[in-house]
């Protein structure tokens, strides 16, 4: 069946992409939440870590959204000696995404991905995500 569009229905929607932020195709999906076992009572905290897999491929994707209390001015994650600082988009809120490294087996294995959470005046909250890598 071969569906016919008016110029105009053409026109309205090229106008409606055009409207459109970049990303909006492009929607991180994170499909893992993970939060603390005890809700956080006080400043800083981790409130919720999102990674796009709790099963991460090396050479794959990450992406990451920590969320966090409102005070915290940076995250930083890492596992090992690989770290790095996340980027802050609202307040509360830090996001990246990556490639992770290759690593040599094929063997599946547990992590656990490190988070810091810091506070302008230097406080701060960690917490350990577990994780599959392979």
């Amino acid at each position: 069946m071969l569906l016919r569009f008016s110029w105009l229905a053409r026109a309205a929607f090229l106008a409606l992409a055009a409207t459109l932020p970049a990303n909006a195709q492009t929607a991180t999906v994170y499909g893992y939440t993970w939060s603390p076992a005890a809700p956080a009572t006080t400043s800083p905290a981790i409130l919720k870590v999102e990674l796009n897999s709790d099963h991460l491929q090396a050479g794959g994707p990450i992406a990451i959204r920590v969320s966090t209390t409102p005070d915290v001015v940076k995250v930083v994650t890492g596992n090992g000696p690989r770290s790095g600082a996340l980027t802050s988009v609202a307040p509360g809120i830090f996001t990246s995404q990556a490639t992770l490294p290759r690593v040599g087996g094929i063997a599946s294995v547990k992590i656990k991905l490190h988070f810091v959470a810091t506070t302008a005046d230097g406080k701060s909250a960690a917490v350990d995500v577990p994780v599959s890598y392979r």
